[in-house]
């Protein structure tokens, strides 16, 4: 009876375990995808920096295709998929939350064409990004809107992964990186200082989130760390049980099956050397 709740323990632990690797596998490709996201927008808020020395459509042109540029990786980094799960769809982990990152952009500029003014293409964008139930969900977003994905990783313990594409921290970061990323955009036909207006705008937006991107960082890595810790004490467990059932049952069953080999062959040693002594077989040695 005790063996068989030893045994029970064990099994249960390792479905633990089981859901720890997951956990740990998702938390660390969303930590992953959120730096790569983090040092790319970092690099192009410095480069945005230089607008107020520019002067030439060109180089202000270079500067938003570069922001067109990181609006469509960082769409696309958002719909990275690690375990079978999207890592920002919430509890609906099954499906992208975002359509491809040109598509998406393709969505902005429908969203802005008319305005006339910097200040137009703000307000489109905030009546685009902002309201519950506006464009941003009903036509970019498909994950989940109510909850956030949820792993056991221990008996009473659970992880959870709270931040999605829909979530005011990537709507911000998608918004800032907008202006910058459309400043330039021939349908709207600006002129130089105008594009530099909505550059300068998407720069200082972009410092604004980079702050609360650092939180949702610092977040997840305490939830790394809770993952780590229940993975130690999970494997100290089971090696705990494992000694127990071995003081239970009196020995260890491979090591005994290892000793009885070893010690046959060492028999089947001494018989052959006895045999060709006495030129007998091992049968008539028996005997």
């Amino acid at each position: 009876m005790a063996v068989s709740l030893l045994d029970r323990k064990t099994q249960l632990l390792e479905q633990h375990q089981r859901g720890i690797a997951e956990a740990s596998v998702l938390a660390n490709a969303t930590q992953s995808v959120l730096g790569r996201i983090q040092n790319q927008t970092t690099e192009l808020g410095i480069s945005l920096s230089l607008v107020g020395q520019l002067d030439r459509v060109s180089e202000v042109k270079t500067l938003s295709d570069t922001a067109a540029k990181t609006l469509v990786d960082v769409v696309n980094a958002l719909n990275t998929e690690a375990a079978g799960r999207f890592l920002f769809s919430g509890a609906a982990s099954r499906s992208a939350p975002l359509p491809d990152g040109a598509s998406f952009l393709q969505m902005l500029r429908s969203a802005v064409t008319g305005s006339s003014t910097p200040s137009d293409v703000t307000t489109a964008l905030d009546a685009w990004f902002d309201p519950p139930g506006g464009s941003f969900e009903s036509l970019a977003y498909s994950g989940s809107d109510t909850g956030f994905a949820q792993l056991p990783i221990g008996p009473d313990d659970m992880v959870t992964f709270g931040l999605r594409a829909d979530g005011e921290t990537v709507r911000d970061l998608l918004k800032a990186l907008s202006f910058a990323a459309l400043a330039s955009d021939p349908s709207l036909g600006f002129d130089v200082q105008e594009q530099k207006t909505l550059v300068e705008q998407g720069r200082l937006a972009l410092l604004d989130v980079d702050r609360t991107l650092t939180e949702e960082r610092a977040g997840l890595g305490l939830t790394e760390a809770m993952i780590e810790t229940a993975r130690l004490s999970t494997a100290a467990e089971l090696d705990r049980i494992a000694l127990e059932r071995l003081s239970l049952i009196g020995i260890d069953q491979f090591e005994a099956a290892s000793n009885f080999e070893a010690a046959q062959q060492q028999l089947e040693v001494f018989y052959r050397i006895a045999a060709r002594q006495g030129r007998v077989s091992l049968a008539e040695y028996l005997r």
